[in-house]
C-alpha cells in the first residue's frame, strides 16, 4: 500500500510540474514585455499587407491573399507559437530563473520606465525633448552607455529579427500566391529579403533605438543605468534573451507554414 501511495504521489507531482510550465512561460512573456509586443502585431501585419494591395490585378485576388495571410500570420498565433517554443525547448528550472530575473524590483522599475516612454501619451513629450537636444546635446558618455545597453539587450537584433521575419512571411505569401511557373526559389526569396531593406539599415535602426533610449532613460542617473547594463550582461540575462530571440524565429516559421499550406490547398482546388 505504501508503494502504491508513493507512486501516486510521484505521478501527481510530475503532473503538477508539467502543468506549471505553461504558467512559467507566460510569466516570462508578460514580464519581458514580449507578450504585449506580439499581441499588438496585428496592426503592423495589416499595414504590411496593405502595402501589397497595388500588386494585385483585382480586389478579389487581394482579399483572398489578405484572408490567407492573416489566417496564419496574426497576433494570436504569434503568442501561441512563441510560448510553444519556450515550453518545448527550455528547461523549467532555467525558466524559473528567467522569471526571477525579470520580476526583480529593479528590472520592473525599468520595465515601467520603458513602457511609459513607449505609450502614445508620451509622443508629444518625446518630440519636445528632441527639440531641446538642438541646444543641449547629450553628453558623449550617456550616448556610449546607451550604445552598450543596446548591445547587451540586443534591442537592434530583436527588432531587426522581428522585421525580417515579418517581411519574409510577406514575400513567401506573395510567392505562394503566384502560379507555379512564376514562383521563385528559396534562394531568390532570401535575395529578395536582402534587397528589401535599405543599405545600412541595421545601423540606422540602432541609431533610432539609441535616440529613443535618450528620451526613455533621460531621468535615470548614470550610475543606475550602468547597473542596468550590467544586469543584462549576467548569465541569466543572456540566456533569457537567447530564448526569446529563438522563440521569435520559431513562431514566425510556424506561421509561415500555415500560410504556405493554405496557398497550397488553394492551388490544388484550382486544378
Amino acid at each position: 500500500m505504501k508503494l502504491v501511495t508513493s507512486i501516486l504521489v510521484a505521478l501527481l507531482s510530475l503532473n503538477a510540474l508539467a502543468q506549471s510550465k505553461p504558467k512559467i512561460v507566460d510569466e516570462v512573456m508578460v514580464l519581458s514585455g514580449l507578450k504585449d509586443q506580439l499581441s499588438r502585431l496585428d496592426g503592423t501585419i495589416g499595414s504590411k499587407i496593405e502595402e501589397k494591395k497595388s500588386t494585385f490585378s483585382t480586389p478579389e485576388q487581394y482579399e483572398q491573399f489578405k484572408t490567407i495571410m492573416t489566417k496564419g500570420l496574426n497576433s494570436q498565433n504569434a503568442v501561441k507559437y512563441f510560448a510553444e517554443y519556450l515550453e518545448k525547448y527550455s528547461k523549467e528550472d532555467s525558466m524559473r530563473l528567467v522569471v526571477t530575473f525579470f520580476d526583480n524590483p529593479f528590472m520592473q522599475e525599468f520595465n515601467r520606465i520603458e513602457k511609459e516612454a513607449a505609450s502614445p501619451e508620451k509622443q508629444k513629450d518625446m518630440v519636445a525633448y528632441f527639440q531641446t537636444l538642438k541646444d543641449t546635446p547629450p553628453a558623449q558618455g550617456r550616448i556610449q552607455q546607451l550604445v552598450t545597453l543596446n548591445q547587451e539587450m540586443r534591442s537592434s537584433e530583436l527588432t531587426l529579427k522581428l522585421l525580417k521575419n515579418l517581411i519574409l512571411s510577406m514575400i513567401k505569401g506573395a510567392n505562394y500566391n503566384q502560379p507555379k511557373d512564376k514562383q521563385i526559389s528559396d534562394e531568390e526569396i532570401k535575395n529578395k529579403l536582402a534587397t528589401s531593406l535599405p543599405a545600412n539599415f541595421e545601423q540606422q535602426l540602432a541609431n533610432q533605438l539609441i535616440a529613443f533610449a535618450l528620451f526613455t532613460y533621460k531621468d535615470v542617473p548614470d550610475q543606475k543605468l550602468n547597473q542596468y547594463v550590467e544586469v543584462w550582461n549576467t548569465q541569466t540575462g543572456k540566456y533569457g534573451l537567447d530564448r526569446l530571440l529563438n522563440a521569435l524565429d520559431y513562431s514566425f516559421s510556424k506561421m509561415s507554414e500555415i500560410t504556405g499550406s493554405s496557398f497550397s490547398i488553394l492551388e490544388k482546388s484550382k486544378n
